[in-house]
Order: structure tokens, then C-alpha cells, then sequence
């Protein structure tokens, strides 16, 4: 897209309904915590007096209400006295609610019913994990909690071996996940040539992760596929905090998390520091894996002005490769390797750091309303030696980039709330070296190549998040995108200098969406949204090597409505139906079995629906009950796709189910006692993009049981046991599309899913208050 008339208009009604905005009426807003621990509390309701107006907080103890007059305004929330104050003029009014003793069971524990907020007013199509979802499964891997999101598949062929689709957007990356960005805080994860590892992040640094589906995310890139944000925690107690936490599990499974925490008790200082070691022998042949990681978190604030962060996280990883199977394999024998990876016992070792120091100022206040810049330096290093089948990998990349953004805010109390308008920059480079060598059954010998590429990325971006009146919220925003890749073949042997630049030139990127809300309990919204997806440095090169210019980045509409509520603070629904079409649609074809091509053969449509279902109910003073349910149906197409002499125009999208259906219940207690159970279905999909052969649907259930409690005022110990796949179903975790046959030996498309297997934790935590 070019910046042309309709894009200066566009920017020109964003500033005008600013100032609409800035004129209109003010919210009060605040935040509702327990007045002895400083803990936010979600779901408080919140009642004024002598009006139908409800409310309740958010996951982060948040609310904002517009309000028609002054008057009694009331908090309330089980276990905890209901406090009420006079309103008489609009402002910041942060609220702390008082334990209430009467409501104590005989063993001095209340059940209380907690749930996650749900943004009603935000008109996009964002999904939350809370950490009461991430706490469902054992902690040695992200998959479960994401393939819990609607319209989110992630294929899960070892611990390091990944695919992550959003909307079918990356289906056709073949052993990553390319095309979805990734961000942990406002460090990007996602490498300048689109691929993102989110596996190396381990699952004890997390606290929260946003999904947003589809090019909604103006200010983290447009990314067709959409963007999953990490959240990081290291804990929220004043004090001083010590937790360590053992799991095993079968095929020699043992982890352990070692965690301190420590918050000043004017909370201006935070120091937090995380060690975790993970080790599994593995289901099949040739599959060990071993990971140390080691993480540190730092945070001064020392006013209301001022607050500095920093996060570093450094991993060691070795995981051998046992690689995909034939039908025949996988059916008689899913233990196996491949054999050529299983010959040359083939691995992958690396060691990476990630580092973020970002400085938030509160720059000035006009009235009610704040201007905050936050300005971020980030980067990373990667070294990696890969012993493959047929030849040997080494691979050494460093980044370095800075994000800065200027944030108009309401005064006071929005945590984690969106900004009325943001505009800022994101900018990285990155450098990437990697060499190949001939290989004698995994010894290194002669040089094959030595190749140098430069990646450069900038973002600019702007967004704005306004309400009109009580009930109509926008959200939109402008991405203006420039990537260039320059390479460099430093191996001139073989007589073929493959050197070049590659430039896509630049892209603009609209999103508006625009939400109405009913009642405070229900909203409906409808998006429309641009985005793209970069194509790498191999899909841009031919397939004797050279730079191809005519290679152009996927790119494609995005439309959807969508409604969700929150109904008497127990029932939450989400539900929405989109259309994307997506044009230029990149194919990376295998030519040997270590070169692929790209090249930009048509269009896709998307068509889907999306629902999920929440209610969290007191089955009795004792026990909480939140049965939920999460659905898919996707009907995605080739609308226009010829690939040589072969067109596949109207056949079905390749690697995305048309159904995925996950549900469960999870079950609390006042005495410590929690469980969860689930169900998982995923219908079967096209292997190969004629759609002659077809993965098998399955069926996977889970379980996971344990107890938590806090003994005196200063241990809490969480004991746990869980079984995977009860009823040992055999599936394929993940299914390598289009694989092709070299030698005469048929395709390779199968990675086993686990059988039946088990896992049991203990974790202790020690609090000096």
C-alpha cells in the first residue's frame, strides 16, 4: 500500500476524534486491592446507587465507570466487606477492601470466586491466559494453554520442535513458526527474517499472554497471523520470596525452578532472579533434551514519574532429533527415529540471551489526562551447531534494536489499560552468520558454503483507543513497515557469487474496529484490519542461489464481528466470525533435501468461527466449579493457486483442521484441593495441497489433581499429579505437510504424540513479610 489521500484521511479523522474525545465526559477509574497484602482483586461488582449501572473489576483490579451524577457508590466481593463512597466529582479513586472474618470457614479458609476479566470494550479479537489456565498442565511446555485460544493451532512434534497457526496464517512453515510475531514484555522474539522461537521462553518467567488474532496489532507489526504477547511476573508480595518447584514424569522427565523475589515494601524496588533446568530422555529413539536457564528481573521506581526495568534471560539448550516418520513407521513403530537422524544420532545445541532495560517517564499531566513515553533497548545472541543427515550447521546471530513510544493517558489507576493514543517507533538489526560442512555420519569435514546476511526492520506506528459516551469505543491504527535483507556469499568456490539486497519496499497497514456495549455486561464489535507477512531470505532466493526481486510479501484484508459479555460475573462468552483473503501467497518448495524456494502463487480465503464458553459457579460455601468450552470451525480454500502445471484453485488449505473443539472443567477448593480435566478434538486435515491424502482426526483427554496450602504465616506448599492422554490414544502432534521423498523412500509427514504418561510436582515457597 502507498500513503496516498485515503491514508491522509485517515489520520486526519484519528486526530478529530481525539479531540471529540478529550471533550466529552470524564470516567472515574481506580483500582480495588486488599487493603493488607496491596493484591489487586478481580471481579469486585460495583454498584451506584439509584441507577442500573454494574461494573466489575478486571484481572488487574481495574475499573473505569462514566457515571450520570454524583451519588453512593458501592465495592463488593466475596470473602471481603463491601465498602461504599460518596462520588461528588469525577477522578482517580483507588479502593481497598477489608478481609471479612464472618465469612471465615472453621479451618480459617474461604472459598472465593475468582474469575478473568474480559475486555468488553476493546473491539478486536484478543484472548487471555491467565495463570489459572497456564496452571491446567504440567509446566514444561506452552502448548496446551495456547491451543486452548480459539483459532490458534500449535503442532507440537518434540519440546523443541514447533508450529504455531493463527487463522491458517504460518500452516506452511514446515519445522517453525513463521508469520505470528512474538514480543515477551516489549522485547521482540519474533527474528528479523520472521521466525519466532516461543518455546525458549521457559513457562516459569510467564505471568500472562495476550493473542491477538489477525493483523490487529498496529503497534507490535500488522503480522497477518496476528501476535502472542508474554507477559513476565516474578511475584507481587512485599518482601522477600523463595520458591522452588521439582516436577518428574515418565520418559525420564525431571525440572526444577528455583524463583526469589524480593518487593521493597514501598514497592519502588524489585529484584526477581529464576533458575530452571529441564531434562526427558524422551518418548522416541534419538530424542534427549536438555535445557538450563537462568533469569534475572529488575525494576526501581522511585516516584510516581519514574520507573526503570530491566530483564535478562540466557538458555542452554541440547536436544537430539528424531526427526518425522513415514505412515507405515508411525503406525507400526512411533518409537523409532527416522533412520538417517537416528544413524548419526543428528542434534541441535545452542545457547541464547535475551536482554530488554526500558524507562518509563511520566513526561507531564494536562488535566485528566498523562503523556508517558516508554523507550526500550533490547537485543539478542544465538549460537547453534545442528548435525543433520546431510551436512552439518553452524549458525551465529546478534540483534540489537530500540522501541520508543509517547502515551496519552487518563490520570491515575489504568494498569495495563490501553492508551487513549500511542505513536511510536520499533527498529532492530540484526546480524546473521551461518555456514555449512559436509558431514561423514555426524563428523564435520569440508566447507559447503559460508553465507552473511544483515536484517534490518522498522516499524512506525500509531494508535488511538477512544470512548464516546458510556457505550461506543474505537480502536485504530497505522503501521508503516520497512524490512531489507542484504546477503553476502562469502563462499566462492563453486564459481556462483549468490550476493544480493532484497527490498519489499515499504507497507502501510490500517486497522479500525468499533465496539458497542450494552448494559456493561455484553459488547459487539466489528474489525477491519490490514496485514502482511515478510518472506524469509531462503524464500526470496532461486533455486541456483540468486536474489529473485519478483518475490513480494503475503498480504491480505482481514474483516470480522464478534461479540462477548460478561454475565453476572460468572458467565463469560466470546464469540466471533471473520473473513481474510490473503494475496501473493508465499509456497516454500523443497528442492534438495537441505534448499528450499519460494515463490508467490495465489490466493487464500479464510472463513471461521470462534467461540468460547466460561462459567465459574459455587457448588457449594466449599467448592468453585468453572466448566469451559473453546471451538473452532475453519473453512479455508485456495482460491486461485497454480504451482508449475498443477492448479489447486478450490481445494482445502493445507495443515488446518476445519474443527477443533477443546472443553474441561476445573474444580477449587477452600481447603487447598483443585482439579482440572479436559478434552481435546482435532478433525482431520489435507497433508498435501492436491488434498489426496488426510491426517486422522483424534481425541485426547487429560487430568491433573493437587493441593495447595499456606501453613502459618509463611510456607505455602502446591502438590500435584497429572496423567496425559488417559485413554492412550495414538495421534500425530504434528503433521510435516507436503513432505516430499528423496531416495525412493516414501514421504515423511508423521511426529507421534505421546501415549499415556504421567507427572507429579512439588513446590515449596517461603515469604519473609
Amino acid at each position: 500500500m502507498k500513503l496516498d489521500g485515503c491514508n491522509h484521511l485517515f489520520l486526519t479523522l484519528q486526530f478529530l476524534l481525539l479531540v471529540c474525545t478529550l471533550n466529552g465526559q470524564v470516567q472515574i477509574s481506580g483500582i480495588v486491592s486488599d487493603k493488607d497484602s496491596g493484591e489487586p482483586l478481580p471481579l469486585v461488582s460495583i454498584t451506584f446507587e439509584g441507577y442500573s449501572i454494574e461494573a466489575v473489576t478486571d484481572e488487574e483490579g481495574f475499573y473505569e465507570i462514566e457515571l450520570p451524577s454524583s451519588g453512593m457508590i458501592s465495592f463488593s466481593y466475596l470473602g471481603y466487606t463491601t465498602e461504599s463512597i460518596e462520588i461528588s466529582k469525577s477522578g482517580v479513586y483507588n479502593i481497598q477492601l477489608n478481609a471479612d472474618n464472618s465469612m471465615l470457614l472453621e479451618d480459617n479458609s474461604a472459598v472465593t470466586i475468582s474469575g478473568r476479566a474480559i475486555q468488553l470494550k476493546l473491539p478486536a479479537p484478543l484472548m487471555q491466559i491467565y495463570p489459572e489456565h497456564l496452571k491446567r498442565d504440567v509446566d514444561i511446555s506452552i502448548t496446551p494453554a495456547l491451543n486452548r485460544v480459539t483459532g490458534l493451532y500449535m503442532h507440537s512434534g518434540a519440546l523443541n520442535t514447533n508450529r504455531i497457526t493463527i487463522r491458517g496464517v504460518g500452516n506452511r512453515s514446515l519445522f517453525s513458526t513463521t508469520k505470528i510475531r512474538a514480543y515477551l514484555d516489549d522485547i521482540p522474539l519474533t527474528s528479523g527474517d520472521g521466525e519466532t522461537t516461543i518455546e525458549d521462553i521457559d513457562l516459569s518467567l510467564i505471568r500472562k499472554v495476550d493473542v491477538w488474532k489477525g493483523p490487529t496489532a498496529s503497534i507490535y507489526g500488522a503480522g497477518l497471523g496476528g501476535m502472542i504477547h508474554l507477559r513476565s511476573g516474578v511475584g507481587s508480595t512485599i518482601g522477600t520470596e523463595i520458591e522452588n518447584k521439582t516436577t518428574i514424569g515418565s520418559y525420564g522427565l525431571i525440572r526444577n525452578v528455583l524463583r526469589g523475589n524480593y518487593l521493597s515494601e514501598g514497592k519502588e524496588l524489585q529484584i526477581g532472579a529464576t533458575l530452571n533446568t529441564t531434562h526427558s530422555d524422551g518418548y522416541r529413539v534419538n530424542n534427549a533434551y536438555d535445557r538450563d536457564g537462568a533469569n534475572i528481573f529488575l525494576k526501581y521506581a522511585p516516584n510516581s514519574t519514574h520507573e526503570t526495568t530491566f530483564f535478562g534471560n540466557y538458555i542452554d539448550l541440547k536436544a537430539f532429533i528424531p526427526s518425522s516418520l513415514s505412515r507405515d513407521d508411525y503406525l507400526q513403530n512411533p518409537e523409532k527415529a527416522a533412520f538417517t537422524w537416528g544413524r548419526i544420532k543428528g542434534f541441535e545445541e545452542y545457547n541464547k540471551s535475551l536482554f530488554g532495560l526500558s524507562h518509563k517517564h511520566k513526561l507531564a499531566d494536562i488535566g485528566q489526562i498523562s503523556l508517558i513515553n516508554k523507550s526500550s533497548l533490547f537485543g539478542n545472541t544465538r549460537n547453534s551447531y545442528e548435525s543433520r543427515p546431510f551436512n552439518i550447521l553452524e549458525e551465529e546471530s546478534a540483534s540489537l534494536g530500540i522501541r520508543s513510544t509517547f502515551e496519552l493517558h487518563h490520570n491515575g489507576g489504568q494498569k495495563n489499560r490501553l492508551p487513549l493514543v500511542t505513536i511510536g517507533i520499533e527498529s532492530f538489526r540484526e546480524k546473521y552468520e551461518w555456514k555449512t560442512f559436509e558431514t561423514d555420519d555426524g563428523a564435520k569435514e569440508e566447507l559447503l558454503s559460508d553465507n552473511d546476511e544483515v536484517r534490518k526492520n522498522m516499524n512506525i506506528f500509531l494508535q488511538s483507543y477512544l470512548s464516546f459516551g458510556e457505550n461506543i469505543t474505537l480502536l485504530s491504527g497505522l503501521n508503516f513497515n520497512a524490512t531489507r535483507y542484504s546477503y553476502k556469499d562469502l563462499f566462492l568456490l563453486d564459481g556462483n557469487d549468490s550476493s544480493g539486497d532484497y527490498n519489499f519496499g515499504s507497507i502501510l497497514s490500517p486497522h479500525i474496529g468499533l465496539s458497542y456495549q450494552f448494559n456493561y455486561t455484553i459488547s459487539l464489535f466489528t474489525t477491519i484490519s490490514h496485514g502482511f507477512s515478510p518472506p524469509s531470505l531462503s524464500e526470496t532466493l532461486t533455486p541456483d542461489g540468486q536474489i529473485n526481486p519478483e518475490i513480494q510479501p503475503e498480504k491480505g484484508w482481514n474483516f470480522e464481528i464478534g461479540s462477548r459479555g460478561k454475565i453476572n460475573s460468572k458467565f463469560i462468552y466470546e464469540l466471533t466470525a471473520y473473513t481474510m483473503q490473503i494475496n501473493d501467497l508465499l509456497v516454500s518448495k523443497r528442492v534438495s533435501e537441505d534448499q528450499f524456494v519460494g515463490l508467490n502463487a495465489g490466493r487464500t480465503n479464510h472463513n471461521g468461527l470462534e467461540l468460547y464458553l466460561e462459567y465459574k459457579t459455587e457448588i457449594n460455601s466449599h467448592f468453585v466449579a468453572t466448566p469451559f468450552l473453546s471451538y473452532t470451525y475453519s473453512n479455508y480454500q485456495f482460491e486461485d493457486f497454480v504451482d508449475e502445471d498443477n492448479d489447486y484453485s478450490g481445494n482445502e488449505l493445507t495443515g488446518t483442521p476445519p474443527h477443533q473443539l477443546d472443553m474441561g472443567i476445573d474444580i477449587s477448593s477452600s481447603s487447598g484441593f483443585y482439579s482440572s480435566i479436559n478434552y481435546r478434538f482435532i478433525d482431520a486435515f489435507p497433508m498435501r495441497d492436491d488434498n489426496s491424502i488426510y491426517s486422522e482426526s483424534y481425541h485426547v483427554s487429560n487430568i491433573k489433581l493437587g493441593f495447595e496450602k499456606e501453613l502459618f504465616d509463611s510456607f505455602e506448599v502446591d502438590v500435584s499429579f497429572g496423567m496425559r492422554n488417559i485413554f492412550n490414544e495414538k495421534y500425530a502432534s504434528m503433521i510435516l505437510i507436503n513432505a516430499g521423498s528423496f531416495g525412493g523412500n516414501p514421504p515423511r509427514y508423521y511426529y507421534p504424540g505421546l501415549p499415556r504418561n504421567y507427572f507429579a510436582s512439588v513446590s515449596v515457597k517461603y515469604t519473609w513479610r
